[in-house]
């Protein structure tokens, strides 16, 4: 599996803040490398104008120096290229600076935290690795689909006799005894893939072959492999693979997709709740001056006009004289992107507020804890 190690290495650091976080798309030209250079220096300018003391600035002055460094090395070819995307870690307090690369490109980020951001790494490490299986009544097989890989699992091939069309008692006898073979051939089936699913329990399972008798085949799953399942799709078993694979990556993005907005739902109704969320841009701002917001939820009609300060970098609706939390001078500021760019780099997730909620607030957020 890709990023074992270093994703246990990285999950063992020791938490110290300030610690960078950069995710670098760098299958690029050279406009592109200048608009990487732009991205990262800006980010580390607003991180070190939000910095909370002198010692803060200059560690991630420090961290940043690192990560632009190895970054000209990159653009320069004065290092080995043979990653599309670039995860890099700095500490200057732990003396810590390491570098992923990864065969597909990561969507350009900068978090400030007081541990190494992984989300995006372990995204990467799950991306489109899905368990296959397809199963008629005589034959399966089990496949681990990953991006531009196949791997077979398991292939099972079953004596199960053809049925006949003669009638009598000697014939119900005779079907009954395929009945009991076909539910053989689908237990001994439903064990091998049970113990491939419980081997990577985060893989998510799609089963593919007949409709009767995928239906049949799911009910002999155990309950927790058949909450992997995402998606059962009509398969013959007899396709050519890549027809075969093709469907079951379309049928699994097509149920990611409709996964994914249901668990946004959950969190808008978590967002809503007066115990797990924030509504409205005073108790939001409140909980992002804390770092407390685990998803932001933000409508394209939200706009609020407020302050933020130029010293701990805390926002607010009201302005004030200045800052109530350290006594620094205060700006006016449009506070939309001031939020997003504050919840982004506490490492916390923004989605859109769909505009189908109809809600008056413009922004809720859900919260990693009470405020």
């Amino acid at each position: 599996m890709p990023f074992t190690r270093e994703l246990r290495e990285l999950e063992s650091v020791t938490p110290a803040y300030p610690f960078l976080s950069v995710y670098l798309d760098v299958g690029h030209n050279d406009a592109s490398s200048e608009a990487m250079r732009v991205f990262v220096r800006t980010k580390l300018r607003q991180a070190q104008a939000e910095a909370q003391s002198a010692r803060e600035r200059t560690l991630l002055e420090t961290d940043g120096r690192h990560v632009l460094a190895y970054l000209e090395d990159v653009i320069h070819a004065r290092v080995e290229r043979k990653s599309q995307g670039l995860a890099l870690f700095a500490c200057a307090r732990q003396k810590f600076f390491q570098v992923v690369g990864s065969p597909m490109p990561f969507e350009s980020q900068f978090v400030v935290s007081d541990r190494p951001f992984l989300v995006p790494l372990k995204a990467e490490q799950d991306a489109q690795r899905v368990l296959g299986c397809l199963v008629d009544s005589r034959s399966a097989r089990i496949l681990e689909i990953g991006a531009g890989t196949v791997r077979a699992q398991a292939e099972i091939q079953s004596d199960v006799p053809r049925r006949h069309h003669q009638g009598g008692w000697s014939q119900m006898r005779f079907q009954r005894h395929v009945d009991d073979q076909i539910d053989h051939h689908h237990r001994e089936v439903a064990v091998a893939l049970t113990h491939l699913s419980d081997r990577e329990p985060h893989l998510p399972v799609v089963l593919g072959g007949p409709e009767t008798v995928v239906r049949s085949f799911q009910a002999l799953l155990p309950e927790r492999v058949q909450q992997r399942v995402v998606v059962d799709l009509p398969v013959a078993l007899k396709s050519q693979e890549r027809e075969i694979v093709g469907r079951i990556l379309r049928g699994f993005e097509a149920g990611e997709e409709e996964r994914h907005d249901r668990e946004l739902e959950r969190q808008i109704e978590e967002a809503l709740s007066p115990v797990r969320g924030a509504r409205g841009a005073d108790e939001v701002l409140h909980a992002a001056n804390t770092h407390a917001i685990r998803r932001l939820f933000v409508s394209s009609g939200f706009d609020a006009w407020g302050w933020r300060c130029t010293g701990c970098g805390s926002l607010g609706t009201t302005i004030p004289l200045s800052c109530p939390f350290c006594s620094e001078i205060v700006e006016t500021k449009d506070v939309r992107p001031e939020l997003i760019h504050k919840v982004l780099a506490s490492g916390g997730e923004v989605s859109a507020l769909p505009p189908s909620r109809g809600l008056q607030h413009g922004v809720v957020a859900l919260l990693r804890h009470r405020v």
